[in-house]
Protein backbone atom coordinates (compact mmCIF):
# COMPACT_ATOMS: atom_id res chain seq x y z
CA UNK A 1 0.00 0.00 0.00
CA UNK A 2 1.06 3.69 -0.78
CA UNK A 3 2.73 5.00 2.04
CA UNK A 4 0.82 7.82 2.27
CA UNK A 5 -2.36 5.59 2.69
CA UNK A 6 -0.55 2.76 5.35
CA UNK A 7 -0.87 3.78 9.16
CA UNK A 8 2.56 3.27 10.90
CA UNK A 9 2.53 0.72 14.10
CA UNK A 10 3.35 2.83 16.40
CA UNK A 11 0.99 6.24 15.58
CA UNK A 12 -1.67 3.39 15.24
CA UNK A 13 -0.77 1.94 18.67
CA UNK A 14 -0.70 5.54 20.14
CA UNK A 15 -4.00 7.05 18.76
CA UNK A 16 -5.99 3.98 17.48
CA UNK A 17 -7.11 3.38 14.37
CA UNK A 18 -10.83 3.40 13.19
CA UNK A 19 -11.08 -0.02 11.27
CA UNK A 20 -14.76 0.96 9.67
CA UNK A 21 -12.50 3.50 7.94
CA UNK A 22 -9.47 1.45 6.76
CA UNK A 23 -12.02 -2.20 6.22
CA UNK A 24 -12.78 -2.68 2.42
CA UNK A 25 -9.83 0.00 1.22
CA UNK A 26 -8.14 -2.42 -0.64
CA UNK A 27 -4.59 -1.70 -2.75
CA UNK A 28 -6.54 -0.87 -5.70
CA UNK A 29 -9.36 1.36 -4.36
CA UNK A 30 -9.59 4.62 -6.86
CA UNK A 31 -8.94 7.99 -4.72
CA UNK A 32 -10.95 10.74 -6.84
CA UNK A 33 -9.29 13.95 -5.30
CA UNK A 34 -9.86 16.77 -8.01
CA UNK A 35 -9.93 17.29 -11.07
CA UNK A 36 -7.27 16.99 -14.06
CA UNK A 37 -5.37 20.38 -13.92
CA UNK A 38 -2.53 21.32 -16.69
CA UNK A 39 0.76 23.49 -16.26
CA UNK A 40 2.87 24.01 -19.24
CA UNK A 41 4.84 21.34 -19.41
CA UNK A 42 3.10 18.46 -17.84
CA UNK A 43 -0.23 17.32 -16.46
CA UNK A 44 -1.13 16.85 -13.06
CA UNK A 45 -3.14 13.83 -12.39
CA UNK A 46 -4.46 13.97 -8.07
CA UNK A 47 -6.84 10.75 -9.31
CA UNK A 48 -6.03 6.94 -9.31
CA UNK A 49 -5.06 4.12 -7.50
CA UNK A 50 -3.52 4.14 -4.39
CA UNK A 51 -0.38 1.78 -5.60
CA UNK A 52 1.15 4.13 -8.08
CA UNK A 53 2.37 7.73 -7.59
CA UNK A 54 -0.32 10.25 -8.97
CA UNK A 55 2.42 12.40 -10.14
CA UNK A 56 5.60 12.12 -10.99
CA UNK A 57 7.98 15.08 -12.17
CA UNK A 58 11.81 15.00 -13.10
CA UNK A 59 14.16 16.42 -11.28
CA UNK A 60 15.39 19.89 -12.92
CA UNK A 61 19.20 19.11 -13.86
CA UNK A 62 22.02 21.69 -13.50
CA UNK A 63 20.35 23.94 -11.48
CA UNK A 64 21.48 25.68 -8.13
CA UNK A 65 20.07 24.87 -4.97
CA UNK A 66 18.27 27.81 -4.86
CA UNK A 67 16.74 28.20 -8.05
CA UNK A 68 15.96 24.19 -7.45
CA UNK A 69 13.64 25.48 -4.53
CA UNK A 70 12.50 28.39 -6.26
CA UNK A 71 11.15 26.01 -8.97
CA UNK A 72 9.52 23.24 -6.69
CA UNK A 73 7.84 25.99 -4.59
CA UNK A 74 6.52 27.22 -8.03
CA UNK A 75 5.56 24.27 -8.89
CA UNK A 76 3.79 23.22 -5.54
CA UNK A 77 1.99 26.64 -5.52
CA UNK A 78 1.03 26.10 -9.02
CA UNK A 79 -0.85 22.83 -7.94
CA UNK A 80 -2.35 24.18 -5.14
CA UNK A 81 -3.68 27.11 -6.90
CA UNK A 82 -5.56 24.36 -9.29
CA UNK A 83 -6.59 22.07 -6.37
CA UNK A 84 -8.59 24.99 -4.91
CA UNK A 85 -9.52 26.55 -8.08
CA UNK A 86 -11.20 23.10 -8.63
CA UNK A 87 -12.50 22.83 -5.20
CA UNK A 88 -14.13 25.95 -5.53
CA UNK A 89 -16.28 24.85 -9.13
CA UNK A 90 -18.17 22.82 -6.92
CA UNK A 91 -18.05 25.54 -3.53
CA UNK A 92 -21.50 25.93 -1.80
CA UNK A 93 -23.36 28.00 -0.63
CA UNK A 94 -23.87 29.45 -4.10
CA UNK A 95 -24.63 32.93 -3.10
CA UNK A 96 -21.05 33.35 -0.90
CA UNK A 97 -19.35 32.10 -3.57
CA UNK A 98 -18.33 34.99 -4.75
CA UNK A 99 -16.96 36.69 -1.35
CA UNK A 100 -15.23 32.93 -1.09
CA UNK A 101 -13.41 33.64 -4.16
CA UNK A 102 -11.92 37.19 -3.60
CA UNK A 103 -10.32 36.00 -0.28
CA UNK A 104 -9.22 32.83 -1.65
CA UNK A 105 -8.36 34.15 -4.82
CA UNK A 106 -6.09 36.70 -3.57
CA UNK A 107 -3.61 34.09 -1.51
CA UNK A 108 0.46 35.84 -2.02
CA UNK A 109 2.57 33.10 -2.14
CA UNK A 110 0.16 30.16 -0.77
CA UNK A 111 2.67 29.29 2.07
CA UNK A 112 0.44 26.98 3.86
CA UNK A 113 -0.55 24.99 0.92
CA UNK A 114 3.16 24.37 0.28
CA UNK A 115 4.17 23.72 3.42
CA UNK A 116 1.54 20.70 3.52
CA UNK A 117 2.90 19.51 0.62
CA UNK A 118 6.95 19.74 1.66
CA UNK A 119 6.29 18.15 5.08
CA UNK A 120 4.16 14.99 3.41
CA UNK A 121 7.72 14.83 0.91
CA UNK A 122 10.00 15.04 3.84
CA UNK A 123 8.78 11.71 5.69
CA UNK A 124 8.28 9.69 2.12
CA UNK A 125 4.97 10.93 1.24
CA UNK A 126 3.62 11.67 -2.06
CA UNK A 127 3.57 15.75 -2.05
CA UNK A 128 0.83 16.05 -4.40
CA UNK A 129 -1.69 13.69 -2.56
CA UNK A 130 -1.41 15.89 0.44
CA UNK A 131 -2.60 19.60 -2.07
CA UNK A 132 -5.82 18.89 -1.15
CA UNK A 133 -5.08 18.81 2.36
CA UNK A 134 -3.23 22.42 2.62
CA UNK A 135 -6.46 23.67 0.52
CA UNK A 136 -8.17 22.66 3.28
CA UNK A 137 -5.83 24.67 5.74
CA UNK A 138 -5.72 27.50 3.00
CA UNK A 139 -9.40 27.54 3.43
CA UNK A 140 -9.69 27.59 7.18
CA UNK A 141 -6.34 30.34 7.58
CA UNK A 142 -8.60 32.56 5.31
CA UNK A 143 -11.67 31.64 7.52
CA UNK A 144 -9.92 33.37 10.65
CA UNK A 145 -8.44 36.24 8.69
CA UNK A 146 -12.41 36.81 7.89
CA UNK A 147 -13.43 37.45 11.09
CA UNK A 148 -10.04 38.68 12.36
CA UNK A 149 -10.61 41.70 10.34
CA UNK A 150 -13.87 42.32 11.36
CA UNK A 151 -12.66 42.35 15.09
CA UNK A 152 -9.83 44.62 13.89
CA UNK A 153 -11.74 46.85 12.00
CA UNK A 154 -8.99 46.50 9.32
CA UNK A 155 -9.66 48.20 5.95
CA UNK A 156 -7.47 46.10 3.95
CA UNK A 157 -6.23 42.74 3.66
CA UNK A 158 -3.23 42.02 1.10
CA UNK A 159 -3.75 45.40 -0.24
CA UNK A 160 -7.24 44.88 -1.01
CA UNK A 161 -10.52 46.41 1.00
CA UNK A 162 -11.47 43.63 3.59
CA UNK A 163 -14.71 41.62 2.96
CA UNK A 164 -16.50 43.57 5.53
CA UNK A 165 -15.45 46.99 3.77
CA UNK A 166 -16.21 45.65 0.71
CA UNK A 167 -19.51 44.50 1.46
CA UNK A 168 -20.61 44.53 5.32
CA UNK A 169 -20.06 42.90 8.54
CA UNK A 170 -22.69 40.06 8.23
CA UNK A 171 -21.55 39.17 4.83
CA UNK A 172 -18.32 38.93 6.34
CA UNK A 173 -19.59 37.14 9.16
CA UNK A 174 -21.45 34.58 6.84
CA UNK A 175 -18.66 34.09 4.54
CA UNK A 176 -15.74 33.01 7.01
CA UNK A 177 -18.51 30.32 8.63
CA UNK A 178 -19.23 29.00 5.03
CA UNK A 179 -15.47 28.86 4.83
CA UNK A 180 -14.88 26.95 7.79
CA UNK A 181 -18.16 24.43 6.76
CA UNK A 182 -16.32 24.08 3.02
CA UNK A 183 -12.90 23.28 4.78
CA UNK A 184 -14.33 20.17 6.44
CA UNK A 185 -16.52 18.88 3.65
CA UNK A 186 -13.11 19.06 1.21
CA UNK A 187 -11.45 16.93 4.19
CA UNK A 188 -14.21 14.62 4.32
CA UNK A 189 -14.74 14.04 0.64
CA UNK A 190 -11.19 13.82 -0.35
CA UNK A 191 -9.78 11.86 3.06
CA UNK A 192 -12.12 9.76 4.67
CA UNK A 193 -11.10 6.73 3.66
CA UNK A 194 -7.85 7.23 4.47
CA UNK A 195 -6.91 4.69 7.36
CA UNK A 196 -5.77 7.74 9.43
CA UNK A 197 -8.53 9.99 8.67
CA UNK A 198 -9.73 10.12 12.48
CA UNK A 199 -6.10 11.59 13.42
CA UNK A 200 -6.20 14.30 10.35
CA UNK A 201 -9.76 15.72 11.89
CA UNK A 202 -8.50 15.22 15.19
CA UNK A 203 -5.36 17.85 14.06
CA UNK A 204 -7.91 20.02 12.02
CA UNK A 205 -10.16 20.34 15.09
CA UNK A 206 -7.80 20.81 17.41
CA UNK A 207 -6.49 23.76 15.59
CA UNK A 208 -9.34 25.95 14.89
CA UNK A 209 -10.14 26.20 18.67
CA UNK A 210 -6.41 26.79 19.86
CA UNK A 211 -6.48 29.72 17.01
CA UNK A 212 -9.92 31.19 18.49
CA UNK A 213 -8.13 30.95 21.92
CA UNK A 214 -5.00 32.54 20.61
CA UNK A 215 -7.19 35.69 18.98
CA UNK A 216 -9.20 35.59 22.40
CA UNK A 217 -6.12 36.08 24.85
CA UNK A 218 -4.84 38.68 21.96
CA UNK A 219 -8.04 40.78 22.11
CA UNK A 220 -7.58 40.66 26.16
CA UNK A 221 -4.14 41.38 26.09
CA UNK A 222 -5.62 45.14 25.13
CA UNK A 223 -7.59 45.50 27.86
CA UNK A 224 -4.68 44.95 30.43
CA UNK A 225 -1.65 46.94 31.71
CA UNK A 226 0.97 44.58 32.04
CA UNK A 227 2.03 41.41 29.31
CA UNK A 228 4.65 39.21 30.39
CA UNK A 229 6.98 37.84 27.14
CA UNK A 230 5.84 34.21 27.85
CA UNK A 231 2.29 35.15 27.54
CA UNK A 232 2.73 36.98 24.59
CA UNK A 233 4.82 33.94 22.93
CA UNK A 234 2.09 30.93 24.37
CA UNK A 235 -0.56 33.38 22.43
CA UNK A 236 0.87 34.07 19.00
CA UNK A 237 1.87 29.81 19.72
CA UNK A 238 -2.17 29.88 19.16
CA UNK A 239 -2.84 32.31 17.11
CA UNK A 240 -0.66 32.31 14.32
CA UNK A 241 1.97 29.15 14.88
CA UNK A 242 -1.02 26.65 15.82
CA UNK A 243 -2.13 26.89 11.67
CA UNK A 244 1.35 26.56 10.53
CA UNK A 245 1.92 23.43 13.10
CA UNK A 246 -1.37 22.09 11.35
CA UNK A 247 0.11 22.44 7.91
CA UNK A 248 3.27 19.96 8.88
CA UNK A 249 1.41 17.58 11.51
CA UNK A 250 -1.66 17.22 8.74
CA UNK A 251 1.06 17.02 6.04
CA UNK A 252 3.53 14.04 7.90
CA UNK A 253 0.13 12.13 8.46
CA UNK A 254 -1.46 12.44 4.94
CA UNK A 255 2.56 10.80 3.97
CA UNK A 256 1.96 8.45 6.96
CA UNK A 257 5.00 10.30 8.71
CA UNK A 258 5.99 8.28 12.14
CA UNK A 259 5.70 9.96 15.89
CA UNK A 260 9.34 10.82 15.80
CA UNK A 261 8.82 12.50 12.47
CA UNK A 262 5.89 14.14 13.53
CA UNK A 263 7.75 15.87 16.95
CA UNK A 264 9.83 17.23 14.53
CA UNK A 265 7.98 18.46 12.14
CA UNK A 266 5.68 19.74 14.66
CA UNK A 267 8.58 21.81 16.41
CA UNK A 268 9.98 23.23 13.02
CA UNK A 269 6.60 24.59 12.14
CA UNK A 270 5.52 25.83 15.57
CA UNK A 271 9.27 27.53 15.50
CA UNK A 272 8.87 29.48 12.21
CA UNK A 273 5.18 30.51 12.91
CA UNK A 274 6.31 32.11 16.05
CA UNK A 275 9.28 33.86 14.03
CA UNK A 276 6.76 34.48 11.60
CA UNK A 277 4.15 36.41 14.00
CA UNK A 278 7.57 38.69 15.58
CA UNK A 279 8.34 39.31 11.56
CA UNK A 280 4.42 40.64 11.22
CA UNK A 281 5.06 42.98 14.60
CA UNK A 282 7.85 44.63 13.01
CA UNK A 283 6.78 44.94 9.46
CA UNK A 284 3.80 46.81 10.93
CA UNK A 285 5.84 48.83 11.88
CA UNK A 286 8.49 49.15 9.66
CA UNK A 287 7.38 48.30 6.40
CA UNK A 288 6.06 50.24 3.11
CA UNK A 289 2.54 49.76 2.01
CA UNK A 290 2.98 48.21 -0.63
CA UNK A 291 5.18 45.64 -0.04
CA UNK A 292 3.14 44.98 3.12
CA UNK A 293 0.00 44.77 2.49
CA UNK A 294 -2.00 46.41 5.02
CA UNK A 295 -2.12 49.71 7.01
CA UNK A 296 0.90 50.62 8.51
CA UNK A 297 1.29 51.28 11.76
CA UNK A 298 -1.82 49.31 13.02
CA UNK A 299 -1.04 47.95 15.16
CA UNK A 300 -0.18 50.94 17.45
CA UNK A 301 -3.32 52.80 16.63
CA UNK A 302 -5.14 50.02 17.85
CA UNK A 303 -3.08 49.36 20.91
CA UNK A 304 -1.80 45.72 20.33
CA UNK A 305 0.28 43.96 22.95
CA UNK A 306 2.49 43.26 20.19
CA UNK A 307 6.44 41.91 21.14
CA UNK A 308 8.17 45.06 20.35
CA UNK A 309 5.58 46.26 23.17
CA UNK A 310 6.04 43.72 25.79
CA UNK A 311 9.62 43.93 25.23
CA UNK A 312 9.21 47.44 26.11
CA UNK A 313 7.28 46.92 28.79
CA UNK A 314 9.57 43.78 30.14
CA UNK A 315 12.43 46.81 29.98
CA UNK A 316 10.32 50.13 31.23
CA UNK A 317 12.74 50.17 34.23
CA UNK A 318 15.97 51.29 31.31
CA UNK A 319 13.72 53.45 29.61
CA UNK A 320 13.76 57.40 29.83
CA UNK A 321 11.66 59.54 31.75
CA UNK A 322 10.15 60.86 28.79
CA UNK A 323 10.05 57.12 27.27
CA UNK A 324 8.21 56.05 30.45
CA UNK A 325 5.64 58.73 30.07
CA UNK A 326 5.20 57.99 26.06
CA UNK A 327 4.56 53.82 27.21
CA UNK A 328 1.60 54.76 29.61
CA UNK A 329 0.17 56.91 27.04
CA UNK A 330 -0.14 54.11 24.33
CA UNK A 331 -1.12 51.69 27.52
CA UNK A 332 -3.69 54.25 28.92
CA UNK A 333 -5.49 55.33 25.53
CA UNK A 334 -4.92 51.57 23.47
CA UNK A 335 -2.85 53.16 21.35
CA UNK A 336 -2.06 56.02 19.72
CA UNK A 337 -3.31 58.07 16.64
CA UNK A 338 -2.43 57.46 13.14
CA UNK A 339 -0.03 60.98 13.31
CA UNK A 340 1.64 59.41 16.25
CA UNK A 341 2.52 56.15 14.66
CA UNK A 342 6.47 57.20 13.53
CA UNK A 343 6.86 58.51 17.42
CA UNK A 344 6.28 55.19 18.85
CA UNK A 345 8.43 53.29 15.87
CA UNK A 346 11.33 55.99 17.31
CA UNK A 347 10.75 54.77 20.54
CA UNK A 348 11.09 50.85 19.53
CA UNK A 349 14.07 51.79 17.75
CA UNK A 350 16.00 53.71 20.58
CA UNK A 351 14.97 51.34 23.02
CA UNK A 352 16.45 48.04 21.01
CA UNK A 353 12.82 47.04 21.02
CA UNK A 354 13.23 46.20 17.33
CA UNK A 355 16.76 44.56 17.58
CA UNK A 356 15.36 42.26 19.89
CA UNK A 357 12.78 41.25 17.54
CA UNK A 358 14.87 40.44 14.77
CA UNK A 359 17.30 38.49 17.13
CA UNK A 360 13.95 36.86 18.21
CA UNK A 361 13.41 35.96 14.34
CA UNK A 362 16.83 34.41 14.53
CA UNK A 363 16.32 32.53 17.65
CA UNK A 364 13.22 30.97 16.35
CA UNK A 365 14.35 29.94 13.32
CA UNK A 366 17.53 28.47 14.36
CA UNK A 367 15.78 26.13 16.02
CA UNK A 368 13.51 25.37 13.52
CA UNK A 369 16.37 24.04 11.37
CA UNK A 370 17.95 22.40 14.29
CA UNK A 371 14.38 20.32 14.71
CA UNK A 372 14.96 19.31 10.62
CA UNK A 373 18.27 17.69 11.79
CA UNK A 374 15.97 14.74 12.97
CA UNK A 375 14.42 14.13 9.89
CA UNK A 376 16.07 11.59 7.54
CA UNK A 377 18.33 14.02 4.71
CA UNK A 378 16.81 14.91 1.17
CA UNK A 379 15.21 17.26 -1.18
CA UNK A 380 12.37 17.89 0.89
CA UNK A 381 14.10 18.68 4.24
CA UNK A 382 16.27 20.64 2.26
CA UNK A 383 13.68 22.69 0.82
CA UNK A 384 11.97 22.82 4.30
CA UNK A 385 15.44 24.84 5.54
CA UNK A 386 15.05 26.86 2.30
CA UNK A 387 11.18 27.26 3.07
CA UNK A 388 12.12 28.80 6.57
CA UNK A 389 15.02 31.09 5.23
CA UNK A 390 12.50 32.04 2.79
CA UNK A 391 9.95 33.67 5.67
CA UNK A 392 12.97 35.17 7.34
CA UNK A 393 13.54 37.21 4.73
CA UNK A 394 10.74 39.27 5.33
CA UNK A 395 12.15 41.03 7.47
CA UNK A 396 15.44 42.44 5.65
Amino acid sequence: MNKALNPSAELASAIGTAPNLASGLSQTTPLAFVENFSTQNSVHTLVGPITRAHFITPTPHQTKPQENFSLKYKEYKTASEATLEAALKQAEPANLLEQMRYVLSNGGKRVRPVLTMLACGAVGGNPFYAAMGGVVIEVLHNFTLVHDDIMDEAPLRRGLPTIHTKWNCSTAILSGDAMMAFAYKLLLKHYALNPRFIECADLVTRAILEVCEGQVSDMEFQDRAEVSMPEYITMIEKKTARMLELCATLGTVLGNGSARELAALKTFARSIGIAFQILDDVLDATATAPEFGKTLGGDIIEGKKTFLVVHALENRHALSASDNALLEEFIDNKGLPRERVSEMVHFFERNHALEAARDAVELYTKRAHQALETLPAGEHRTMLHQFSTMLLQRCS
